[in-house]
């Protein structure tokens, strides 16, 4: 009996750790999802994280920015961002998984929500709560909150002083823990988002040792790993790439490896079954015009994207940013996409934004092409790193 005892626990230990490890990679999805402006995408794994805890402050506050981000969105805004300022912290650490509370920023997102609903005295509130942290915020956020604000009329309401930072319930129609249903990637689904795959089949049906080094969400060339060779990359009909080493029919050379690498510093390295269909059965080739193992051939060049038009961009809009200089205007895949630039850094990119961000118009974001093709920012900055 005492045997079946530690045998039932010691499953239960491993499932909750499994748990934990894949709730940790949403989160870690969602925060790459949100970072890219994927808000929609990023909501199927905020979902699942607030499903596995309603309370937790961080989750609630990533759901109301990401709510306060989308049009319509206001109310359930309100509802996580009120549940989060309850777990407000100066120690808020940004990016871990185990942070239970939430950031200052928390009252800004609320300011902007509460804006959108037109209410306007319990706005103000929340941006004079979020002052009370000013030496501990950029500027901006305030400054940002404020001129929203001005657009939003009040008079002093003693019920509203009252009640405005009260959890309230979740609106009409609106169900939190609600997770919709996975879609499934096949390659014809895989190819849509720009990503090309080989299918993979083996002769046998026998296990396959390689040692997978790395695994993501965003594909990016196996130069990322620097000198190491005969790097595969697979993708599975989730979505999720991994980058693995090897072939072997033999375990004990895949172990070998397996040592070899930890030594050079892939600690999280571990041995994996790639006769596995359901996670390696389809090789990635190249995405979103960058060849997975070739990589990015040629100048790598960062504009700051204004706008994209189906047609002409209109003058009204042109009016706004005439004295910018290195306005230009590009053809693109049918649209007209407004850009200032090009320079050859991410760093001078950003110098850029940060002075056209100044004049409160639009909210400029920094692309990166390779032979007038767009690629992934993130690696295009890798490999300007390099």
């Amino acid at each position: 009996m005492k045997h079946i005892l530690i045998a039932f626990f010691t499953v239960l230990i491993s499932l909750s750790i499994y748990s934990q490890d894949i709730l940790e990679f949403e989160f870690d999805k969602a925060r790459v999802l949100l970072a890219q402006r994927k808000i929609d995408e990023a909501f199927l794994s905020l979902n699942k994280l607030y499903q596995s805890n309603p309370e937790n402050g961080n989750y609630n506050f990533l759901m109301g920015a990401a709510f306060a981000e989308s049009m319509g969105k206001s109310a359930e805004a309100v509802f996580h961002l009120k549940k989060a300022i309850k777990y407000v912290s100066e120690d808020y650490t940004v990016g871990n998984f185990q942070e239970t509370d939430a950031p200052i920023h928390a009252y800004y997102y609320l300011t902007l929500a509460f804006v959108q609903q037109d209410r306007c005295e319990e706005a103000y509130l929340a941006l004079a709560k979020l002052k009370t942290f000013k030496t501990r915020l950029d500027k901006y956020y305030i400054e940002e909150a404020e001129r929203h604000l001005m657009k939003c009329p009040f008079e002093p309401n003693e019920t509203v002083e009252k009640n405005w930072n009260k959890i309230e319930p979740a609106p009409a129609g609106y169900d939190p823990t609600y997770v919709p249903e996975e879609v499934f990637l096949d390659s014809t689904a895989l190819a849509e988002r720009g990503i090309f795959v080989k299918e993979q089949v083996y002769s046998t049906k026998a296990p396959l040792y390689g040692v997978q080094i790395g695994a993501n969400i965003n594909p990016s060339p196996i130069s990322n790993y620097g000198s190491i060779k005969n790097v595969d990359v697979f993708i599975d009909t989730k979505g999720i790439i991994r980058y693995v080493i090897g072939h072997y029919s033999i375990r004990s050379q895949a172990e070998t490896l397996l040592k070899t690498l930890q030594e050079q510093g892939y600690k999280d390295a571990f041995i994996v079954n790639v006769n596995d269909e359901r996670k390696y059965h389809n090789e990635l080739i190249s995405f979103n015009n960058v060849n997975v193992k070739a990589g990015i051939k040629g100048k790598v060049e960062f504009y700051l994207q204004l706008g994209a038009f189906e047609q002409v961009v209109p003058d009204s809009i042109k009016s706004l940013y005439q004295n910018i200089p290195q306005l230009i205007e590009l053809d693109y895949k049918s649209h007209t996409l407004l850009l200032v630039g090009p320079t050859e850094s991410y760093e001078k990119a950003l110098a850029i934004k940060k002075e056209v961000d100044a004049l409160n118009v639009s909210k400029p974001f920094i692309v990166a092409f390779n032979n007038r093709k767009k690629i992934p920012l993130q690696t295009a900055i890798n490999h300007t790193k390099h």
